[in-house]
């Protein structure tokens, strides 16, 4: 089996605004054997932007409410960024090909983006996390039916501690009684890792307030009988 090499940089500023708050402004770049290229913008935990180098442009991620923002040309510094990225592989490669690469084994959970509701449209999610060196290969199954096909995968993303982090999405329509699942393989996984997901979606139950309105009516007719007896027996 042979190894990966994946090369990330992590370029952060500190911004102090005073001595109880502060800010990071990070670079991510990152390049490796999957020819996979990365250039993201972060802005304390949130992401900013990231390039897309087959479009050839940059993307902002930040959603609508937020505000537009300028950038400067991510696009141009993340290629001289990546062309260097790959010299620094290139040595790196030469100086460890020998070494191995420790492995980290994928975690991986299945839910869906909202609420099911049957017959309305959905999609679910499949987080892999925790793992590395890349690739992960995710599949999809409708009622052991494979799906992968109508599924997408999102780029590698860095978690704090080295490892990565993919999203595999499938878009359905709830029908009651369906099974999804998504399989996740990975050379540190001795099988494929299963999540399950069942389409249980309940009809609210009447019975509480069915029961609720007869005794509540029970109880109305037990105190208009006494007020009518009481009254009954005063006009005696």
């Amino acid at each position: 089996m042979e190894g990966f090499l994946r090369i990330i940089v992590i370029c952060v500023c500190v911004v102090y605004i005073n001595t109880q708050s502060y800010h990071e402004f990070g670079l991510i770049e990152a390049c490796g054997d999957s020819d996979q290229e990365d250039f993201i913008v972060k802005f304390d935990d949130e992401q900013v932007a990231h390039v897309n180098f087959d479009e050839q442009k940059a993307i902002i991620t930040l959603p609508d409410f937020a505000g537009q923002i300028e950038v400067p040309p991510l696009y141009e510094d993340a290629k001289k960024a990546v062309s260097i990225c790959r010299i620094v592989e290139g040595v790196l490669k030469e100086a460890y090909a020998n070494s191995s690469v420790p492995l980290e084994s994928p975690w991986s959970s299945i839910y869906p983006k909202s609420d099911a509701q049957l017959n309305v449209k959905n999609t679910l999610i499949c987080h892999v996390t925790g793992f590395f060196p890349p690739p992960v290969k995710v599949s999809w199954t409708k009622n052991n039916v494979n799906v992968t096909d109508e599924s997408t995968v999102s780029r590698y993303y860095p978690n704090k501690d080295g490892t990565l982090n993919v999203f595999s999405r499938l878009s359905f329509i709830p029908e009651d009684g369906d099974i999804y699942s998504c399989s996740v393989e990975h050379k540190a996984l001795q099988q494929p890792q299963t999540r399950t997901w069942d389409v249980e979606i309940k009809e609210p139950s009447i019975g509480p307030s069915v029961f609720c309105g007869v005794g509540l009516a029970l109880g109305l007719l037990g105190l208009a009988t006494g007020v009518f007896f009481i009254a009954k027996r005063n006009c005696n």
